[in-house]
């Protein structure tokens, strides 16, 4: 039995090609483990499948470790993505013209490039948690690298419109505070869901560079140097208050 490492990386948006701080941590995991999976993924049905692959008869997950743009109640591996927008559209289109409001399901459903606590708790995703717990060892811890993924009791607002009833605002994102309320961390919610435990953030997160054998900020470089770091270099997500904070089944 071989212990593995897992490394997912989503849409870095404003904080660049995620790819880069994948990288980094990839070379220094290479000295612990014989084999580790480095994988872009933005959409959730295929971080799912990726797990799915791991044949647990021959090797396990040991460390598994996601860069994500979050929010509270869930990871955006395909933030900003213009296909998933137009999906979102889409959806909320077709309640309007029926006159009706968008409901929990079809936004669940419409978000394709989210792992979301909802996901966790409906179908089809809630039926794979039995095997998919088999693909980790006993040990096993999952990372999540990025902003305020341990931020709990998220509450969904449409252009800081919170009250269901208010229809000033176009209704989508409120269609999630219907059930499964109040939200957990994401973080706690993955911990809960595979049964090992989490580490997310309690706040935004930016950038480090490592620099003669220091991590320092990207300004701090450009400071030191004259010019912006090159994506060659080693880089990583910090916490901006504290740092990343244990989530427990």
């Amino acid at each position: 039995m071989e212990n593995i490492a897992v490394i997912v990386y989503g849409d870095g948006g404003e904080l660049g090609n995620f790819k880069v701080f994948a990288d980094t941590l990839s070379k220094e995991l290479s000295l612990k483990y014989k084999k580790v999976v480095l994988k872009y993924i933005n959409r959730d049905f295929d971080f799912f499948k990726l797990l799915h692959s791991v044949n647990p008869n021959n090797e396990k997950i040991e460390e598994l470790h996601i860069f994500s743009h979050a929010i509270g109640a869930g990871l955006f591996l395909g933030y900003k993505d213009a296909s998933i927008a137009a999906r979102r559209n889409a959806v909320w289109d077709q309640a309007f013209r029926a006159k009706r409001k968008v409901t929990y399901n079809e936004a669940v459903k419409a978000e394709a490039g989210g792992i979301q606590t909802d996901d966790l708790v409906v179908k089809p995703v809630v039926d794979y948690k039995v095997e998919l717990r088999k693909r980790f060892t006993d040990s096993a811890f999952i990372k999540l690298w990025g902003c305020n993924s341990g931020v709990k009791g998220w509450v969904y607002s449409d252009n800081g419109v919170i009250d269901p009833n208010d229809n000033s605002v176009a209704y989508y994102w409120r269609a999630f505070n219907q059930f499964n309320v109040p939200k957990p961390a994401i973080a706690q919610a993955l911990a809960t869901f595979f049964d090992r435990k989490v580490y997310g953030a309690k706040s935004g997160a930016s950038i480090e560079v490592k620099h003669n054998k220091s991590w320092v900020s990207t300004q701090q470089f450009k400071e030191k140097v004259g010019h912006w770091p090159s994506g060659s270099l080693p880089h990583r997500l910090v916490p901006d208050k504290g740092d990343y904070v244990e989530f427990l089944p």
